[in-house]
């Protein structure tokens, strides 16, 4: 019996080559969706620092006579964290530094994307006049 000069594929080339393009689609949809992760994880980074930066901004401000009589506070109302899932935020002054110096920090916490429970500080230290005020 003679075998036929037909062009094409065989059943066992068509399924080798299925698979091949199956191993292919798999690892571009694992790259789409690991980047897409990644990239809602700098999104919530993003925005819990801008809103711990505009809580900070927004007591620098504030005349360093009101600042010295700042205790801890809820900041709830940030803007910023509407747009992050079960989010909080808090502002904590420590005044251990004395009574020309007071510690601020900005504490952010939400749950991420993951369900993971994250956290952003942001500190800065606030005297009468700047940081890099000659003592007199």
């Amino acid at each position: 019996m003679q075998l036929s000069n037909k062009k094409g594929f065989s059943l066992l080339e068509a399924l080798f080559a299925s698979v091949i393009m199956a191993i292919g689609l798999f690892a571009v949809i694992t790259a789409i969706y690991s980047q897409s992760t990644m990239l809602s994880k700098n999104r919530e980074q993003t925005i819990a620092t801008l809103t711990a930066q505009g809580e900070i901004e927004n007591i620098r401000g504030m005349e360093f006579s009101a600042i010295k009589n700042l205790t801890s506070f809820d900041v709830d109302d940030a803007p910023g964290l509407a747009y992050l899932k079960d989010a909080e935020g808090r502002v904590k002054v420590d005044d251990s530094y004395g009574d020309d110096i007071k510690k601020v920090s900005v504490i952010v916490t939400w749950n991420s994307i993951n369900g993971r429970t994250l956290k952003k500080t942001m500190t800065t230290l606030m005297t009468d006049g700047g940081i890099n005020k000659p003592q007199s």
